[in-house]
């Protein structure tokens, strides 16, 4: 345990980030909450790829925005997102996305204010359910990390004696 190695700063294969995914957020959405509303939102990714995804609201038991789109170039998806409210401070009411994802056999139905579909994923769900990580998460405090592995290392060695 503990062994040259270990410890989660040399990982090769690091979780996907917020950033690296396409985000849908409710806030784009507030405006365009009304029955038969639709459009299309579209993003231009570093290089100049660009995706799109057309969406329809409806009204039937609780207001639904179903997301449609191409996955891969070979696969119509579309995806009914339930949405749910709360009431605000002062009176009002926020919208909130009802993550659509099913993860090991059970339904997420967890309130989020962002969607994200990352690279790879054929469907849009909440942070949680895609294990999406911040990109400065992963790079906060790596140097610190390092110089501790290495001062382990060199104590294990007996080549440093830690006070």
């Amino acid at each position: 345990m503990g062994g040259f190695g270990s410890g989660n700063w040399y990982r090769i294969e690091k979780k996907s980030t917020v950033e690296e995914s396409l985000t849908l957020a409710m806030r784009n959405f507030r405006d365009r909450i009304h029955p038969r509303s639709s459009g299309t939102f579209t993003w231009t990714r570093t290089g100049g790829n660009k995706s799109s995804i057309g969406y329809l609201v409806t009204w039937g038991e609780s207001p639904t925005i179903t997301l449609h789109y191409r996955w891969r170039d070979s696969e119509d998806v579309q995806i009914p997102v339930h949405l749910q409210t709360t009431l605000t401070q002062f009176g009002g009411q926020r919208w909130w996305f009802t993550c659509p994802l099913i993860v090991g056999g059970v339904a997420c139905n967890r309130r989020a204010g962002k969607l994200h579909l990352p690279p790879g994923a054929r469907y849009f769900g909440c942070r949680k359910c895609h294990d999406l990580t911040y990109r400065s998460s992963q790079e906060a405090h790596q140097e610190e990390r390092l110089f501790e592995s290495i001062g382990r290392m060199a104590e294990r060695l007996g080549t440093f004696k830690s006070q």
